[in-house]
């Protein structure tokens, strides 16, 4: 059942992102302007680890990789991530009931633990730069 609810998730997120608009601020659905928004950065004026990542996952699935490393530096490698997952999931649906084998099982668990290190990291740098 997890495979369907996450294969579902990153299908929709990359659907979101090819329908989303964006400008330097904000995101648009349909023209309408998204009342979404960061409530650390509103708040405090400081940026969550996750902040510029829509931005730059709708610079990703318009193509524009520049774009989007600048809006958020791990933004490519994440959206590659979350394309990956939909052949892995399809793939652990369609060998149901047997199991994954346990080497690409690590390498999808390690990646995701590697990518979430690296979010932290990069957002320890960007509030170390706040702070000198």
């Amino acid at each position: 059942m997890h495979h369907i609810i996450i294969l579902l998730s990153c299908l929709a997120i990359l659907a979101a992102s090819l329908l989303l608009q964006t400008d330097s601020t904000d995101v648009y659905l349909f023209g309408l302007k998204s009342p979404t928004h960061c409530l650390l950065y509103h708040t405090f004026g400081v940026k969550c680890a996750l902040c510029g990542l829509t931005r730059s996952f709708c610079s990703m699935a318009h193509g524009n990789l520049l774009e989007s490393v600048q809006l958020h530096l791990l933004g490519p490698v994440i959206f590659t991530f979350i394309c990956l997952q939909i052949p892995y999931r399809v793939y652990a649906l369609m060998i149901y009931p047997r199991k994954i084998n346990a080497k690409i099982m690590k390498i999808g668990l390690g990646t995701g633990v590697l990518l979430t290190a690296a979010l932290f990291v990069n957002w320890l740098i960007y509030l170390g730069g706040l702070i000198l």
